[in-house]
């Protein structure tokens, strides 16, 4: 173990709260002990389309994560007999293969003519499916919790939104030791508390976004490079079980809609190949396509020589790349448990480098992330708030106050569902501040009539004033039209504060149907 300028030891009883979070990850995982070094990224796979996780193997490809189409033949059409066009067909990486009898792949499943020296299982030519007998001899790939980037935009964007709000109303933003961003706030005592963004899916969420349009909609913390944040938001999102490796990487970005036809990503021009496949029953020619990372390149010591940024450990004197974390002191009988302080890269490492580029430099950034993720996780530190050395954070007394003020989709802006022309009515627009600070602004509520250019009193504006942090206000206002006909009324409710750092929950919209006689009804809003 690093030598350590200051350690606190416990004996097991008092550690056991501790441990009892860690005790799975001590048993069972490869990276659990000091200097245990996971393995290096695998070649793999991918698809144009969101596919079957059960289709998700291990494919042959090159080093921009390519399948490597098989060549064209001729083959005989099972149907007609008749000579066809075949090949071009994905080449599944060989495994399990042995010349034992029922093994589950034997050795007459292997294309031998395939170059690199790489084994790949032998496909049936006309429909590119695995050949029969030979399906044991493929791998999936381990997606573990990481299947969350099935999810549809919409829960991406949600996720999105949660994490610029909580960066934006931050006091400090900046990274932990496996690159996570962590928002920390100053309370009025000038104490520090401090969040990870470690939710899986808000850090696909991340890594969606950044892959998109380089930029999640608030500065990143520190810096950080907007490949490398991509890369730890899929270690993050990652489980204890399997690596990141090329194919899982190929694979999430298709099932992200990164790849899809028309998408724009930061990684422009895409990467495509057409291959042979059935689809729908008709074997046709599909062009598929892959991000590109020729331009990236990772070192593991050059990546966490930077992190946590800032370094901040040892408190007093930090040291570049140093974090903290329980480890079982030497020698102790009853076993103790102390805070070890030290190299990321020896703690869960071991010292080992690794160095790669294009996908497999991203995969191994990604896996590497993953890697201190668990360490962290087996070796858990004790009561942090006691115990841990506290991040940084110093708040900015002239900074800008911060706030999100909303209104509600569902209740925000109530207006009458039927309205009667004539008659006296009421719409109720209610704005909320989710804090941290005070919030100050104004509301506006605007009715337009179909084929009639203004309403009278429309817009109508309410201002809110130090608006408390959790608090809502609302305005009843009481309105008379007569449209002289049939018609509809569309509402708008707009809440407009200077410091609002987040406009997306700021407009809702309704819509009220007009009649000349008959029942009148309540009724709620949506946001546009």
């Amino acid at each position: 173990m690093s030598n350590i300028p200051m350690m606190k030891r416990f004996t097991l009883a008092t550690m056991i709260a501790a441990v009892v979070f860690g005790i799975a990850g001590l048993i069972g995982s490869a990276n659990a002990a000091p200097g245990g070094v996971p393995g290096p990224p695998n070649g793999g796979g991918g698809d144009g389309a969101a596919p079957d996780f059960g289709d998700l193997i291990i494919l042959y490809r090159d080093d921009f994560g390519v399948p490597f189409p098989s060549p064209e033949v001729q083959v005989e059409d099972p149907e007609t007999g008749e000579l066809v066009d075949g090949g071009l067909c994905w080449q599944p990486i060989a495994f399990n293969v042995s010349d034992e009898p029922d093994t589950l792949c034997p050795t007459s499943c292997l294309v031998p003519s395939v170059p690199a020296g790489e084994d790949v299982v032998d496909v049936n030519q006309y429909n590119c499916g695995v050949a029969t007998g030979c399906s044991g001899c493929t791998q999936e790939v381990d997606f573990g919790r990481i299947n969350e980037a099935r999810s549809p935009d919409d829960v991406f964007e949600s996720q999105l939104e949660d994490v610029v709000v909580n960066l934006a109303t931050a006091d400090c933003r900046t990274l932990d030791p496996a690159g996570r961003m962590v928002a920390s706030r100053v309370a009025d005592d000038e104490t520090v508390s401090s969040s990870t963004i470690d939710s899986p899916l808000q850090n696909l969420a991340i890594s969606r976004q950044l892959l998109l349009t380089g930029t999640i909609g608030a500065p990143l913390p520190q810096g950080a490079d907007v490949l490398d944040t991509a890369a730890r938001g899929i270690g993050a999102g990652s489980g204890k079980t399997g690596e990141v490796n090329v194919d899982l990487v190929a694979y999430l970005d298709q099932l992200m809609g990164l790849t899809a036809p028309g998408t724009v990503t930061i990684l422009d021009p895409k990467l495509c190949e057409t291959y042979r496949e059935e689809v729908q029953g008709v074997i046709q020619l599909v062009e598929k396509c892959f991000l590109d990372y020729r331009n990236y390149e990772y070192a593991r010591t050059t990546n966490f020589v930077a992190l946590p940024a800032p370094a901040y450990i040892p408190e007093g004197a930090p040291a570049e790349g140093w974090f903290e974390y329980l480890a079982l002191v030497p020698g102790t009988d009853p076993p103790l448990f102390g805070i070890e302080q030290g190299l990321i890269t020896t703690a869960v490492f071991g010292d080992a480098e690794a160095t790669d580029g294009n996908i497999g430099g991203y995969a191994q950034a990604a896996d590497d992330a993953r890697a201190v993720i668990n360490f962290m996780h087996d070796w858990p530190m004790p009561d942090a708030d006691v115990y841990g050395t506290p991040v940084p954070c110093i708040a900015d007394p002239e900074a800008d106050p911060r706030y999100d003020v909303s209104i509600s989709e569902e209740s925000g802006l109530q207006v009458p569902v039927t309205y009667i022309n004539g008659t006296d009515r009421e719409f109720i627009v209610s704005v909320a501040n989710a804090g941290p600070d005070a919030a100050t602004g104004t509301v506006t509520v605007t009715a337009t009539p179909e084929n009639v250019d203004t309403i009278e009193g429309s817009p109508w504006t309410f201002e809110f004033i130090d608006l408390a942090v959790g608090a809502s206000e609302s305005w009843t206002t009481f309105f008379s039209i007569d449209l002289g006909a049939r018609t509809t009324i569309n509402w708008t409710a707009e809440a407009d504060a200077e410091f609002d750092v987040n406009d997306v929950n700021d407009i809702v919209t309704a819509t009220t149907n007009v009649r000349t006689t008959g029942g009148g009804g309540g009724g709620g809003g949506g946001r546009r």
